[in-house]
């Protein structure tokens, strides 16, 4: 039996059952493609490739000490490539594991599908998120869910198989859309064991109230999700992990922000979940009746406003600077950021998504286009919920030190205006030498105006009828059973 083993967005070796199965093979070709058409979509860039190189240069060092195997990795059109080596090494065997990466990387499979069914292959592909495949049923989903997270951990096994060394990739020159940053995450097995480590250990302690500030998060936050959309340590190894240290003798507080963090890991598949369901979330509006609200009324300035971090407002502009230069934010200022886009400035979510994927290193297309359309009020069945930049900022930089950071254009201003500095007096903008569209730009619109107009519109759509009925079979096709929170 020659076996191909494909590692994709699962690059580790424990726990990986598509590569362990493949240890039974007689020959056994391990392989990982950068595949140029993915690579130079509009959604990567070279936050994701610095993070992706980490982790394959921690994969391959796995992959020697452990099995003495080599990881062949190459660069080009996948379909092309597995042509090639199915016919020189007259492979009669695929094995990969499951992934969820939207459109483009569905019609990639079904076009590699096609060539295992013509070359009489058996692809094998293996579930390493314990979504429901077939036989949707919300009701057993979350018992489902925890009974897969439950199984035992997978680890090395017998080794029957040659390795096959074909290709040795050592420079990387990947063409992508090229982020100039100096503060990117590190990637690989090792580094995801760490950061797991130390946040059940003492980071996480505050997790549940830390979480929503930037002043906190980056530290209080288990900063896995890059880790996990990479699949450089499982889901199923962070939820038992997290599972035993609950069951040790632990604060109240610490138990808390643990139980809450195990409840985002099936948060986390949930959405998935609902990737796999319904993939046009992708670039649709999961509910139509929304068709139309916003595409033909995009403005161009607003947009740049946006993505410069410019838009006159501090602390949105700060969180934007921040990502920008990170690739990482916490979830509630990144939910700010997409609510500030869709209702104060009325953009188009599906322009301004494609554009914070380049930024997010942990970019992972069922959270990500979930999110957006909630966050926009295009689902239909999810509050609208239109976050208030100045209340955020107030809520969650107090003293402004996040804003002073990241915009210092305004660090010399009164602290009292920090937040709002479009109230300073003409006396006070005279004594700090400031003027607004020289040092920092005016609002690029009014908060309260712009989200009253925002409300208007949206509200006038979702108590439709039309909006209304649709939302009826979007619940029963995608509304979460809360019980498997617990």
């Amino acid at each position: 039996m020659q076996t191909l083993t494909w590692f994709r967005y699962d690059l580790r070796v424990d726990d990986n059952e598509s590569f362990l199965q493949s240890l039974g093979s007689n020959k056994n070709l391990l392989v990982y493609i950068f595949d140029e058409n993915i690579w130079r979509d509009q959604t990567s860039s070279t936050f994701h490739l610095k993070f992706t190189i980490d982790s394959l240069e921690d994969l391959k060092n796995q992959l020697m000490v452990k099995y003495n195997a080599h990881l062949n990795i190459y660069y080009g059109d996948t379909l092309e490539i597995l042509k090639h080596l199915i016919k020189k090494y007259n492979i009669t065997h695929v094995n990969s594991n499951r992934i969820f990466r939207g459109l483009l990387t569905n019609r990639i499979d079904n076009t590699c599908k096609d060539l295992f069914n013509e070359n009489s292959i058996e692809w094998k592909i293996f579930n390493q998120f314990g979504i429901q495949l077939s036989k949707r049923n919300r009701s057993t989903w979350s018992k489902d869910w925890r009974r897969f997270m439950s199984q035992k951990i997978q680890n090395q096994s017998d080794v029957k198989c040659k390795f096959i060394f074909d290709s040795m990739m050592t420079d990387y020159k990947i063409k992508t859309n090229i982020i100039a940053s100096s503060v990117i995450q590190s990637g690989g097995s090792r580094q995801a064991e760490r950061l797991l480590d130390s946040f059940i250990s003492y980071r996480g302690t505050e997790y549940q109230s830390q979480m929503s500030s930037p002043l906190t998060a980056e530290t209080s936050c288990s900063r896995l999700s890059p880790s996990i959309a990479l699949g450089t340590i499982s889901i199923r190894t962070i939820y038992q992990t997290t599972l035993n240290k609950l069951k040790t003798d632990i604060n109240t507080s610490h138990k808390k922000s643990l139980k809450s963090f195990k409840s985002r890991l099936a948060w986390h598949c949930h959405f998935i979940q609902k990737l796999y369901d319904q993939p046009s979330i992708e670039n649709s509006n999961l509910n139509p009746a929304y068709d139309g609200m916003r595409e033909n009324s995009f403005d161009e300035k607003k947009y740049q406003a946006w993505t410069d971090g410019e838009t006159g407002y501090p602390f949105v502009d700060a969180c934007m600077r921040y990502l920008k230069e990170t690739g990482w934010i916490n979830f509630r200022m990144r939910a700010m950021l997409v609510s500030f886009a869709s209702y104060q400035l009325w953009l188009d979510w599906k322009i301004t998504s494609k554009y914070l994927a380049r930024y997010f290193t942990d970019y992972e297309p069922g959270i990500h286009y979930s999110q957006f359309q909630m966050q926009s009020g295009t689902t239909g069945i999810n509050t609208i919920r239109i976050y208030n930049p100045i209340k955020q900022s107030m809520d969650h930089d107090k003293h402004g030190h996040f804003i002073k950071k990241w915009v210092p254009e305004i660090s010399d201003l009164p602290d009292v205006y920090i937040h709002q500095p479009w109230l300073l007096t003409p006396i006070e903008m005279k004594s700090t030498d400031f003027k607004f569209g020289e040092r920092y730009p005016h609002r690029v619109v009014e908060n309260t105006k712009s989200t009253q107009l925002a409300k208007e519109k949206i509200w006038s759509v979702k108590t439709s009828k039309t909006a209304k009925e649709i939302a009826k079979d979007i619940v029963k096709k995608h509304a979460s059973n809360k019980l498997f929170i617990r």
